[in-house]
């Protein structure tokens, strides 16, 4: 997919904030000394995140990262994935062994990410759901406005 110049800029725009938000940096990720996840697995999670956003009801419109009304939303969304993601990874290569009395455990770090998944996933459901239902309102009626008109920016 092609996107616009403006398009790209909000992607890469969200990128950075999205790494930042989940603090996935070489210098602070201390035991892997790298990003956990890289841009190309951000750029599947924004993606995500807007698919979620548009299979919600009520449907109001089709949105697109140009259109996303919310940077905070969006990466909280993203970050809904991102954690899934890296969950979904840790428990694949969670791995638990015993050697002359002592025993290790590699990559167990699953039931960390299920919380903070927790945690997002019902911010990012509760503000989803009453940002749309707002928005519905507002289609429907075309006139009865909330403050939730108001906070998005061109990011």
């Amino acid at each position: 997919m092609v996107l616009s110049a403006y398009a790209q800029k909000k992607l890469s725009k969200t990128k950075k904030v999205l790494r930042r938000f989940l603090q996935d940096t070489p210098e602070l990720n201390r035991l892997i000394k790298k990003m956990e996840i890289d841009d190309e697995d951000y750029e599947i999670c924004i993606e995500l995140a807007i698919d979620d956003w548009n299979a919600t009801a009520p449907h109001v419109g089709v949105t697109t990262i140009e259109t996303f009304p919310s940077l905070y939303l969006l990466v909280l969304g993203a970050s809904v994935q991102a954690m899934r993601m890296a969950g979904i990874y840790q428990s694949r290569n969670e791995l638990n062994y015993q050697a002359l009395g002592s025993s290790f455990t590699r990559a167990n770090k699953t039931q960390y990410y299920v919380q903070w998944l927790g945690g997002f996933m019902n911010e990012w459901e509760q503000k989803k759901k009453d940002f749309k239902i707002s928005q519905n309102v507002v289609l429907g009626y075309g006139g009865a406005f909330s403050e939730y008109l108001y906070i998005g920016y061109d990011f």
